[in-house]
């Protein structure tokens, strides 16, 4: 590459560079989850005669709290599941806003977890390149607008999310356009289960499909990641 291309490559990462704000403990962040989540397993557990539907809502925050992108589990079948009246039947209001917090959760994972992975300069490079310049200016525009539609509509959020943490978004805005985003979104699929009163064949086709669409997703990208590591080690 000419000194050029490097100086124009080096300007660009330079302009986009992370924004200055406070420091993130992870460790005040990881430590109470994981008691947390011990103490949910811990309600899940016991008995609905006496708890009601807090066991529950209890499974049901802790499955959704786990489903980040380095962990992507199916949510939209545990929604639909939880409002189902032949499921859990819980009323939909209160598995959109359960489903909610959970996600909100899960997405601080991603937060927590891309920052980190920022420290390493092989990670930071990725900001370099002419396509995440572009991708961060049309972010930019509207972050919380983006965030929110995206958070919303039907279709794969990560590499925006994973964006907005790059950018340096903050962490409450970011987790507000996620609630904001994904609460109609979890009403609408509880809403639909529950007045449709969908079957277990409707709720396993719906696993089905987003399990087959994520493997789709991720099968090339391991494949060109395990490709990548034996080129590395080929290299003298």
């Amino acid at each position: 590459m000419s000194d050029g291309a490097t100086s124009r490559s080096e300007a660009v990462f330079s302009e986009l560079r992370l924004e200055d704000g406070p420091r993130v403990n992870f460790r005040a962040w990881f430590y109470p989850f994981v008691v947390g989540f011990a103490a949910l397993v811990l309600l899940a557990k016991q008995p609905a005669g006496r708890y009601g539907s807090l066991p529950a809502l209890s499974l049901l925050l802790a499955y959704m709290s786990l489903a980040c992108t380095f962990w992507p589990w199916p949510t939209a079948w545990l929604v639909m599941l939880s409002a189902v009246p032949d499921g859990l039947g819980l009323d939909p209001l209160l598995v959109a806003t359960v489903c909610a917090v959970g996600t909100c959760v899960a997405n601080l994972h991603d937060y927590y977890l891309v920052t980190f992975l920022y420290r390493y300069r092989p990670v930071r490079r990725i900001r370099r390149t002419r396509l995440y310049e572009k991708a961060a200016l049309w972010f930019d525009r509207a972050p919380f607008a983006t965030l929110t539609a995206a958070s919303f509509l039907p279709m794969p959020i990560d590499a925006v999310r994973l964006l907005a943490i790059s950018q340096g978004y903050p962490r409450w805005r970011f987790v507000a356009a996620s609630a904001a985003g994904r609460w109609p979104r979890y009403l609408l699929l509880a809403v639909f289960a529950e007045r449709f009163n969908l079957g277990w064949q409707w709720i396993l086709a719906i696993l089905g499909a987003t399990v087959v669409l994520g493997l789709w997703r991720g099968v090339p990208r391991l494949t060109q990641a395990v490709r990548g590591l034996k080129v590395r080690e080929q290299e003298p």
